[in-house]
């Protein structure tokens, strides 16, 4: 009879010792713990230790991808779990993993996730979010360079995980300060990934798209601080990449520039026709 498949537990931290004390005790029941410590200066290792986590020290790195390999490498089970520090599994997930884990043929599994925002779960803003964080070992790895959410390249099949696996909580949006933080550094280390925001009428469509359109407002204030800021991300992206290409010293296309003359057109009668009348109400006093 072939024995159960085992699962390494893979986490991943850079001065995150906090997340780690809620994070850890969910990974038990996994066959091994590991905690890849990225350079902390907190008592990241300490806390690792007192869970029973392996610690596996790694290079610091901007953007977690580019570092994922070691982790890959280091871990000793049949397959491999990547999970983040400010990532919560929920009660029986392992179990749940089970079904999945004996199909011979499947080389990775793409892992749902419910995301948090401020103390508020997501319900609208960024639904249907998931990324391949189950991968059998031996048969995956990342490419190099490994960018930011750029998925693992898988020697055989990749699968959704079945409906009977739940979501994990991810809690990545813990402040405003650590949220601008994380965009703006993947933005700064994904270069081609953006599509352009170098003029005004990019961007004032590309934020209408992301905090109107998308439905972000739903989840109230968290969700439209979640798409603002990452529009923030896209737009400082965008104008990295048009700096290295030369191009902020051109002038707004012909066609954007005669839409927003009249936009700024309207505005300044819409303006003038406001002062007439606060200037008539006025002298009626």
């Amino acid at each position: 009879m072939t024995p159960p498949s085992t699962v390494s537990a893979v986490v991943y931290s850079r001065n995150e010792a906090d997340q780690l004390r809620d994070c850890l005790p969910l990974l038990a029941g996994f066959d091994e713990v590991l905690v890849c410590d990225m350079g902390s200066t907190d008592d990241t290792r300490e806390v690792a230790a007192a869970h029973g986590a392996r610690v596996v020290p790694v290079p610091d790195a901007p953007v977690v991808e580019e570092v994922r390999q070691r982790g890959l490498d280091a871990a000793t089970s049949d397959w491999v779990l990547f999970v983040d520090a400010d990532e919560h599994l929920p009660t029986g997930f392992r179990a749940a993993l089970q079904p999945v884990l004996d199909r011979p043929d499947v080389a990775g599994v793409r892992l749902r996730y419910d995301n948090v925002a401020y103390g508020r779960m997501l319900e609208h803003s960024l639904q249907g979010s998931a990324k391949y964080a189950l991968l059998r070992r031996g048969r995956a790895h990342y490419a190099e360079p490994a960018l930011a959410h750029v998925p693992p390249v898988l020697d055989g099949p990749g699968v959704d995980a079945p409906a009977s696996v739940p979501a994990i909580a991810h809690l990545n949006f813990r402040s405003v300060g650590q949220t601008t933080e994380k965009v703006l550094r993947y933005a700064a280390n994904n270069p081609g990934r953006f599509t352009r925001l170098d003029d005004p009428v990019r961007l004032v469509r590309e934020l209408l798209r992301s905090t109107v359109f998308s439905g972000a407002w739903r989840d109230g204030r968290a969700g439209f601080a979640v798409a603002a800021l990452h529009t923030f991300g896209h737009l400082y992206g965008s104008l990295l990449e048009a700096e290295r290409a030369g191009t902020l010293t051109q002038d707004v296309p012909a066609r954007d520039a005669r839409l927003l003359g009249a936009v700024e057109g309207v505005q300044r009668a819409g303006v003038a026709a406001r002062d007439r009348v606060r200037r008539v109400g006025r002298g009626r006093r």
